[in-house]
């Protein structure tokens, strides 16, 4: 997943990194409920191990999917398919990406997708800002006094682990140079090593000065290892340089820049050795659309989608694999009886970040009434640290964070105030979320955040669209070289990814039944919210949330009973104290150690 800097990003120590830490190094036990965000301080039933609002606990909304699906998920066969993109580094466009959309076709179109005009498969083609890109080989050496060399990083395998070492878009190079720490001591035709990360500003500043090329060693802040261990150091942090670019520029752990630095220490001067392939090609990409054609003759659609590109195994061969099986378990269950053919058309899309949604709203004739987005839904939370995590609808608690809300490590995004539209996907992610845990007996733990923003649920919620995002966080691995087959449980994707597809399938087929059930949670936040804000001597906070709670109960009426939505109840809500609190300062926005990541 690759979340976009906002200047508004504040990057908080927050409760969430905490517990995860008090998680993994005192496992098999877990937090305190009090250190949670989201605990209200009550004893809840064992069931209810959600730490946010309280859901109520009926059967009915994505309950009844849960009970019908969660079983038929073939975990096995998901871990495969993740497996197969572990293997391939996926950049949009290149012969590896393409192969994992023909994988993932040749199995919808095996179980039933495109055969008909119920089940339909199709491929959606765009353009490119610059030629498609693919690395090859790269290796990067130091030169000993006494001959030979050091090596510190190489790949020649698409599988192997230093293949992250290129930038998306870094060129082929073979240059040879002294190194120098920092821009002020760089000379013509010397190479920079920085743990700062590669910005175009700063390649552009190296190559007036000279430079022969860039050697970054940046990581993030929720890079470091989470057990106090030192993990961290052989991360290598996959980056992206822009299309065009000739400088030669490589990433490498910080393992390997502490030892070229105190190399130079030692015998002064040192003389590095950087050696890379890449392939470019045409500056297309494709976009992979399984549709189940609703009953319904107004053709609104239910979106669920998930990229394929960066070359992680938890972000994101584990949310294509988890969106992949959730399709091929419902075209099963419903070609067999098993569930009912669906009110409205449930759509899954695999292809670019940001680009499958573009293209997908653009192009479809579906009106897209709801949207869920997986992302890093398979990261094991002993071996990663990550927590499984609902980022909310922009609500409230977006612009205007009083606990029990958190921000985690990422931090808070810009809200626009015409998205704070009062809506109840939220509510049903997180019931999706309690009724799984129900389903496997009360013992998964799930947690919920604001609205950060920057992947596709952006694209979907400027269109006006209610969407949520499912994911995990903080991983320590994130974006970097560490993040394997082996950080992926089994157990977790299918948890993650069934609640994802009964979020989208409870939107997709309402029924009048659900529509108790979501007021009486919608209570429950209303309660938790209204006497946080008034504890804070937040007023107006206070009533943001009581006018988000009156829209948000019109919106669930009209959504279960299927009439019209009064005009009053899809106006924005006024959240202006929250927005003034949400601008933060920009320089707030730097990680230790190095600038913001993605």
């Amino acid at each position: 997943m690759i979340r976009l800097p906002s200047p508004a990003r504040l990057l908080l120590p927050t409760a969430l990194a905490v517990c995860a830490i008090v998680a993994c190094n005192s496992s098999p036990g877990l937090p305190e409920p009090e250190d949670l965000p989201g605990w209200n301080g009550e004893e809840e039933p064992a069931e209810l191990s959600h730490r946010g609002p309280r859901v109520d606990l009926q059967e009915a909304g994505p309950y009844r999917f849960v009970e019908k699906l969660y079983d038929r998920f073939d975990q096995t066969r998901a871990m495969d398919n993740v497996a197969f993109l572990d293997r391939r580094v996926r950049t949009p466009g290149s012969r590896d990406y393409d192969e994992v959309l023909d994988h993932f076709a040749e199995q919808l179109s095996a179980a039933g997708y495109g055969e008909n005009a119920r089940f339909e498969l199709e491929w959606l083609e765009s353009e490119l800002p610059g030629p498609s890109w693919r690395p090859v080989k790269a290796r990067i050496a130091v030169q000993l006094e006494e001959g030979g060399e050091r090596e510190l990083h190489a790949f020649e395998q698409r599988h192997d682990v230093d293949r992250v070492m290129l930038p998306r878009n870094a060129p082929s190079c073979d240059v040879t140079g002294t190194v120098a720490f920092s821009l002020d001591e760089l000379s013509e035709g010397e190479i920079l090593f920085t743990r700062t990360a590669l910005r175009a500003d700063l390649v552009q500043r190296a190559k007036a000065k000279g430079a022969a090329a860039v050697v970054s060693a940046a990581l993030a802040g929720y890079n470091e290892d989470f057990t106090h261990g030192n993990r961290h150091l052989d991360a290598i942090q996959y980056r992206e340089v822009d299309p065009g670019t000739d400088m030669p520029v490589m990433q490498v752990s910080q393992r390997s820049y502490e030892l070229v630095e105190s190399e130079q220490i030692a015998r002064g001067k040192v003389r590095v050795k950087l050696e890379a392939e890449v392939e470019f090609g045409e500056p297309t990409v494709r976009t992979l659309v399984a549709t189940l054609v609703g009953r319904e003759p107004v053709d609104e659609a239910v979106l669920l989608l998930s990229h394929v590109q960066e070359p992680g195994a938890s972000d994101n061969a584990s949310g294509a694999a988890g969106q992949l099986e959730n399709a091929l378990v419902l075209i099963e269950a419903i070609r067999s009886g098993h569930v009912e053919r669906l009110s409205r058309s449930v759509v899954f899309v695999w292809g670019m970040e940001f680009e499958e949604s573009r293209v997908w709203l653009e192009r479809t004739h579906r009106k897209p009434i709801a949207a869920i987005n997986a992302v890093m839904v398979g990261n094991s939370r002993t071996r990663t640290g990550a927590l499984p995590l609902l980022e909310r609808y922009p609500d409230p608690g977006a612009v205007a964070v009083i606990a029990p809300d958190q921000h985690t490590l990422w931090g808070a995004g810009d809200v626009d105030p015409e998205w704070l539209v009062p809506n109840g996907i939220s509510v049903v992610a997180r019931c999706a979320l309690v009724d799984v845990s129900r389903h496997v007996g009360g013992t998964w733990e799930t947690f919920e955040n604001p609205w950060e923003g920057g992947t596709d649920h952006d694209n979907l919620i400027k269109a006006g669209i209610p969407t949520v995002l499912l994911w995990h966080f903080p991983d320590f691995t994130f974006h970097t070289s560490l993040d394997r087959y082996e950080m992926v449980d089994g157990d977790e994707l299918q948890r993650m990814s069934i609640a994802a597809l009964a979020t989208g399938l409870a939107m997709a087929d309402p029924r009048p039944t659900d529509l108790d059930r979501y007021l009486q949670s919608m209570v429950f936040e209303k309660r938790l919210r209204v006497e946080a804000a008034t504890a804070a001597d937040r007023p107006l906070v206070a009533e943001a949330w009581m006018q988000w709670s009156l829209g948000t109960q019109a919106w669930f009426r009209a959504h279960c009973l299927g009439i019209d939505l009064p005009a009053d109840a899809a106006l924005p809500i006024d959240a202006s104290e929250g927005l003034e609190e949400s601008q933060f300062d920009a320089e707030e926005a730097i990680f230790e150690g190095g600038e913001e990541g993605y």
